[in-house]
Parts: C-alpha cells; structure tokens; sequence
C-alpha cells in the first residue's frame, strides 16, 4: 500500500495589533476627550481662582448701612430741623453827607438791608419789627458814620461799601440785642444778623 503524503505541519499564526485608521471612529473620540480634559484644567488652574477671589463691594454711601451714609443721613436731619429766613429793612429817607474833597459834593444814599431771623411766627416778628423800629436811630448814625469817611474817588466802589455797612450794622445790632426792652431779642436774632446791605439809591451831586 502507498503510504499517505505526509501534511506540512502549519504554523501558528502570530496576531496582529489592531491598528486605528486615522479616519476611523476612535480618533476624534479621543482627541475630544484631550481636549475637554485640557480646557476643564485651565478653567480649575486660572479661571476658579481669579472667580473665588474676586468679590464685590458697594460704597457704604449708596447701600445706605455704612457708617459714613448713616453720618450723612444724620446731618441732613440736622440740617433741615433748623430753619431760617431773612426779612428785608430799610432806614427810611436817604440820608445826606458832605463828601470829603474840593469839589463839595453831597452824597445821598437810600440803605436797606436782609436781617437773617429764625423761623419765627407772626406775633414774633411783629415785636422783632419793634425792636429794630426803635433802634432805627441808632442804625442811622453808624451808617453815617461810615458814610462821612468815603473819599470823593471811593464813590464806585460800592461793592466795598456795602461789606462795610454790613459790618457796621451788625456792631450796632450787637447793641439793640444787648439793649432792646424785647424779652426774646436774643431768640429771634443771633450775632451778625445782617446778612447784605441793599443800595437802591447812592449818588453823589
């Protein structure tokens, strides 16, 4: 009998790795996965920190619990519970001096003045109007005073002149406070009443 051929004996086949096309399925799966993981470390890195650390704050003047706006909201109140009003004088018929210098010249000037007075009530200034009634006299003759010392080339200078009447006026209402048979003299005007002098007529001829 033929004996039967013998086979060749088949060697093992060795597996191969899988290789990953760069056009498969697993590429872009991966590279976002980097990506994603990559920008979740900057944002823990720089971005959180710069979040956690930066804080709002609102001036105590505009939230209103602050020590300064309550200060504030205090001296309004203050402010506004305190009242004042001015009442306007005048010292009657102009009054007639000689101007120093040649050429004889007669000043004539017409003066009134705003008279600073706290709130007061009707009955209140009516004894106020009293008081400065009676001391008109007085009034006069400082304003006079004063008056009989202007130069013949002072005569344009009446913004001058009037911050001296009113200095004047308020030394002589130093007097009517200290004097006046008026009980609430001293309540109805405080030192320094005079708060402008008015000139409607000041010539000199």
């Amino acid at each position: 009998m033929a004996e039967p051929n013998p086979q060749p004996a088949q060697e093992e086949a060795t597996p191969q790795p899988v290789k990953v096309k760069a056009g498969g399925v697993m590429g872009p799966i991966v590279a976002a996965i980097i990506i994603v993981a990559g920008i979740a470390g900057i944002m823990k890195i720089m971005v959180l920190p710069v979040l956690e650390n930066k804080k709002t704050s609102v001036s105590p003047e505009l939230s209103g619990d602050g020590v300064d706006g309550k200060q504030a909201n205090d001296k309004g109140s203050q402010e506004s519970s305190t009242i004042e009003r001015s009442i306007t004088f005048d010292l009657g018929e102009p009054i007639l001096v000689n101007i120093e210098g040649n050429s004889g010249k007669v000043l004539s000037a017409k003066v009134g003045y705003l008279l600073k007075t706290g709130d007061l009530e009707e009955d209140e200034v009516t004894q106020l109007k009293t008081a400065v009634e009676e001391f008109k006299p007085l009034l006069r003759d400082g304003v006079r005073g004063y008056l009989t010392s202007i130069q013949e080339d002072e005569l344009e200078l009446v913004t001058v002149h009037k911050e001296q009447l009113r200095r004047r006026m308020n030394d002589e209402f130093d007097t009517i406070r200290n004097r006046s048979r008026v009980p609430k003299i001293k309540e109805f005007i405080n030192s320094n009443p005079v708060e402008r002098v008015l000139l409607p007529s000041f010539t000199a001829q």
